[in-house]
């Protein structure tokens, strides 16, 4: 009897310290922390759509077109906005090589080292983003080539962009 009315005072105490130990300030966060400690989610778009998409391949295996570029903020992401449609029964492999931007050599998004794959029968869009472009301004007189890799076979299409 004597231990069960010393395990109920203990529990009581130790009860007590936890409520004596909590407080309400810490566990409430205010909006000013919230506003301060939060990234915008706010996706902001600068978009320059071609009069004509411009095709870089549309054969047995696949379509790729190019519709205009883009700037998206925050990041600061400048590009083509890109698509590709799978139309083959085989998955596929697509990177760009030897990519200039009025004559000076650049890297994008998508090049040998950042293979991307496709499924069978599967359309793709995305941005083509080109490395060291400050504005959609200096994204012009593009030059290069696309490939697309089938099994071990790498077709290879010349392109360009005014």
């Amino acid at each position: 009897m004597i231990r069960r009315k010393l395990t109920a005072l203990i529990m009581c105490i130790m009860s007590l310290n936890l409520v004596a130990c909590s407080n309400i300030d810490n566990t409430q966060i205010s909006k000013e922390q919230i506003d301060e400690n939060t990234v915008s989610s706010e996706i902001n778009k600068e978009k320059e759509l071609f009069d004509k998409a411009v095709i870089i391949a549309d054969d047995d295996i696949a379509r790729v077109k190019i519709t205009g570029k883009e700037k998206v903020t925050p990041g600061n992401s400048i590009g083509y906005i890109f698509s590709i449609s799978n139309k083959s029964n085989k998955k596929i492999a697509f990177y760009m090589k030897n990519i200039t931007i009025n004559g000076n050599e650049q890297k994008t998004s998508l090049d040998e080292n950042f293979k991307m794959t496709l499924e069978p029968i599967t359309d793709f869009s995305t941005q083509l983003k080109v490395l060291n472009i400050e504005s959609l301004d200096e994204l012009k007189n593009a030059k290069g080539t696309f490939c697309i890799e089938v099994n071990d076979n790498v077709n290879e299409y010349k392109f360009e962009i005014e």
